[in-house]
């Protein structure tokens, strides 16, 4: 691993050239080191190729105030630095033409050279269907030997991490933000359990936050990492088919869980299966393919269908995000509810007959109910208007619109607020 006069230059590197195709191994060849590139004389450095007036331009800014503050940073919270030079780096990154020039690592990254990495990723807006094949997978790769990687978002990413942790696996969280941000934030707990059991990594520096750009360049790391990947459940505009698509380009194998005809979330996994992706109905059909490169870890029929009761239970035991699963369950318990007839009782008063009915004020939010959510979903909560409101409506100077619908879907599984017509959302009372 670097030192930390190394470390601070290669964070400087990677600031300077992103993840541009050939600029990382173009400044390499050309000036050595990040170390080389920060003393080269950029007078003398002719644009060519992936060496572009722009990245000679970006080396120009010899600043490594922020550098140095990054590097102080993981180390002080126990944050790997990572360059392609570094023995730990992962190297099947390193033949990647946009390979990330940094990866922070919190926790402890597999040995790829010994064990292979599987990447399953799905769909946000997962259907019990959807949540019961992405853990089973991530559980059946881990029993039979492989790493599990994905990208932690709510729905069937998270479920697979669920299984691979459940299965006593490794598994290896690829973030769009900085590792010391969970996102969602209703995905802490996981997030926490993951660094300890695996590794949640990002090339975002601490500190960086949710953006949705960064989010399509995240995927090329989830499939660069793996030897194949495995798409659960995904519509046709799903994120998960990005990750799909950067992997045929990376000659990653791609597998799809067949889904079923006409259903909106099954659009992109068969439209994958049209298109010449493998079949994958269980973790077995994608761990053959590795028994020959890796006849010492990997083991078939080692891996076993869950049940969806078991995943449920899973997801709640980590408190993960389930994404639209958790939204579409609640509308139907209480659909369910209101089916059911509300009886109301005769009360005598004053020589007449006055009907009340039975249906009380609706209780407030207890403080044994808050302490299922982090402190900043808990603020979030407070600050929620006392009637229905649109997300951006509750957003303002402290939390913005993005803030707002992170929690919102933590504090409906909870039971905190509850979605009502018109795409609005009511918060439950407060009066502590």
């Amino acid at each position: 691993m670097a030192s930390r006069q190394d470390t601070r230059y290669g964070i400087w590197l990677a600031a300077c050239v992103g993840s541009r195709p050939g600029a990382y191994s173009a400044v390499i060849s050309e000036f050595g080191s990040a170390r080389g590139a920060y003393n080269a004389d950029l007078s003398k450095a002719k644009p060519s190729g992936a060496l572009s007036r722009k990245i000679i331009a970006a080396l120009a800014d010899k600043d490594l105030s922020e550098a140095s503050r990054i590097a102080d940073f993981c180390s002080l919270n126990r944050i790997a630095v990572l360059f392609p030079s570094d023995e730990e780096y992962p190297a099947l990154l390193r033949d990647l033409p946009d390979l990330p020039a940094v990866l922070y690592v919190k926790g402890r990254l597999p040995d790829f050279s010994r064990i292979p990495a599987v990447s399953v990723v799905g769909t946000r807006k997962m259907t019990e269907y959807g949540m019961l094949m992405a853990y089973s997978m991530g559980y059946g790769l881990a029993k039979g030997g492989a790493a599990v990687i994905s990208g932690m978002a709510a729905g069937g990413d998270s479920m697979s991490h669920c299984g691979a942790l459940d299965a006593g696996g490794y598994t290896v969280a690829v973030l769009g933000c900085g590792v010391d941000r969970a996102y969602p934030t209703g995905n802490a707990r996981l997030m926490q359990v993951i660094a300890e059991r695996g590794a949640v990594i990002s090339e975002y520096p601490p500190g960086t936050e949710v953006r949705r750009q960064n989010f399509p360049e995240r995927n090329r790391i989830i499939s660069g990492l793996s030897r194949a990947v495995i798409v659960t459940e995904a519509d046709a505009h799903s994120g998960a088919l990005i990750t799909a698509r950067r992997a045929r380009l990376q000659a990653r194998a791609v597998f799809a869980v067949p889904g079923k005809v006409g259903e909106k979330g099954s659009a992109g996994v068969n439209s994958l299966l049209k298109d010449g992706a493998e079949t994958a109905t269980n973790a077995d059909d994608v761990l053959k393919d590795f028994l020959f490169l890796y006849p010492d870890a990997v083991s078939v029929n080692a891996s076993e269908m869950r049940s969806a009761e078991q995943a449920e239970l899973s997801a709640i035991s980590y408190g993960i995000d389930m994404g639209d699963y958790a939204r579409e369950r609640r509308k139907r318990t209480e659909e369910e509810k209101r089916s059911i007839p509300v009886p109301e009782i005769r009360i005598r008063e004053a020589e007449k007959d006055i009907y009340i009915s039975e249906k009380k004020e609706e209780a407030a939010v207890t403080e044994a109910e808050l302490a299922l959510i982090d402190e900043r979903t808990r603020a979030i909560f407070m600050s929620l208007p006392d009637t229905a409101f649109l997300p951006d409506e509750a957003a303002g100077a402290e939390f913005d619109c993005v803030d707002i619908m992170c929690a919102l879907t933590l504090l409906e599984v909870n039971g905190l607020v509850r979605a009502v017509p018109g795409g609005r959302y009511k918060a439950k009372r407060r009066n502590i």
